[in-house]
């Protein structure tokens, strides 16, 4: 069995709840999670939830590329390429960081999650650290993955970001909504969505209130005006507005609240649907217990609008341009009922990934084993 480093991007919750779902999935199997690594922008804090969970393990945060959103409710491409380009010092000091974290702490192998330091801090060392790198983005390199046929230029610029945070890694690991090829050729394998033992336990129930997840606060407003004028429509929304750390009662039909873990799967379990920001872990759950999506790609996030188009053909639910909640109305008595395929696939990932996890380390033995003298005959 081996012990582990674990290497997140900190911005959202997505690869924070898969890094805890593997945790789980890997003691499981007898693994040992020794240390988490977390980036994030200019000091943005861990949240609770994460903390809570890996209790006292020894974890380290520091800085690393984020989408910048400008002032406004869309991504800036040209400002977020600069903005990593022009602190590319402070992230190097960051992966000096990361290789005193590894060194202090022996891993047999690294996992990353979509973090770009991990791959600045091979490009720096030249570790011979076995690494795994996993997300639903390297789906997307994927020469078996159907994309969008616009924004060629946003998609090359995606797919090269993600290459980069690939650097050092022995393997590659694309979570998807669905079965797929593998593409040996490019060394990606597939796997299901890696959900927590929390959401696997839940059980389904319907309720009337809509659920409402955004990733940036600002997109509230869309969300404001339509509730004002839908007043028979409950909604919960969850956001992290820096302005609003308690729950704030908009409406008599409108509830914001703090990004919590707990509340947030108490809320989905019982609600009619999910409107979410496309953001592939809030999607992959909602499917898991047979919840209804409408996915609403933050404007600009070319991320976002391959996940809603992929939700859409893998059955999530329906995609739209803007929180326009007449669409998600529509849609709800269309949507299919059961959710028992997807989890027949998501029941796939404990054995696929205590696979993956077990061959990470065994190739690094055997290649030990390879370059070490014997001189017994």
């Amino acid at each position: 069995m081996g012990k582990f480093i674990f290497t997140v991007q900190g911005e959202g919750r997505g690869h924070l709840t898969q890094a805890i779902s593997l945790t789980q999935l890997a003691r499981e199997a007898g693994h040992e999670v020794v240390g988490y690594a977390v980036g994030s922008f200019q000091g943005r804090k861990v949240p609770a939830f994460f903390k809570e969970f890996i209790g006292d393990t020894p974890l380290i945060q520091y800085e690393s590329p984020s989408i910048n959103y400008g002032k406004g409710k869309s991504v800036q491409l040209g400002k977020t390429a600069f903005q990593a380009f022009r602190r590319f010092r402070t992230y190097w000091k960051s992966a000096c960081q990361l290789q005193d974290f590894i060194e202090e702490l022996q891993p047999d192998g690294l996992v990353n999650f979509y973090e770009s330091i991990t791959g600045i801090y091979y490009l720096k060392t030249g570790s011979k650290v076995p690494c795994m790198s996993i997300g639903h983005q390297y789906l997307l390199l994927n020469r078996h993955f159907q994309s969008i046929p616009e924004k060629k230029l946003d998609q090359f610029l995606l797919n090269l970001n993600t290459k980069i945070t690939a650097i050092g890694s022995q393997k590659l690991v694309g979570l998807s909504f669905r079965p797929m090829a593998s593409d040996e050729l490019n060394h990606i394998s597939v796997v299901p969505p890696l959900l927590r033992q929390e959401i696997r336990a839940l059980q389904s129930e319907q309720g009337e209130r809509w659920l409402v997840y955004l990733t940036h606060f600002r997109l509230a407003d869309e969300i404001m005006a339509w509730s004002n004028k839908n007043p028979e429509i409950q909604l919960d929304c969850f956001w992290d507005n820096p302005a609003r750390r308690e729950e704030y009662a908009y409406s008599e039909n409108l509830t914001f609240h703090p990004i919590d873990a707990e509340k947030y799967l108490q809320k989905m379990q019982g609600c009619r649907g999910l409107i979410s920001t496309a953001g592939f872990e809030s999607v992959a759950e909602a499917m898991y217990l047979g919840k209804p999506v409408m996915m609403v790609p933050v404007p600009n996030h070319i991320e976002q609008m391959i996940n809603a188009y992929d939700g859409e053909l893998s059955g999530a639910g329906i995609a739209a341009r803007a929180f326009d909640l007449d669409v998600f109305k529509g849609y709800l008595p269309e949507h299919p009922e059961g959710a028992e395929a997807f989890q027949a696939w998501c029941g796939q990932s404990r054995y696929l990934m205590a696979n993956h996890l077990s061959n990470l380390i065994k190739a690094k033995s055997i290649s030990e084993d390879y370059l070490e003298p014997n001189f017994a005959y």
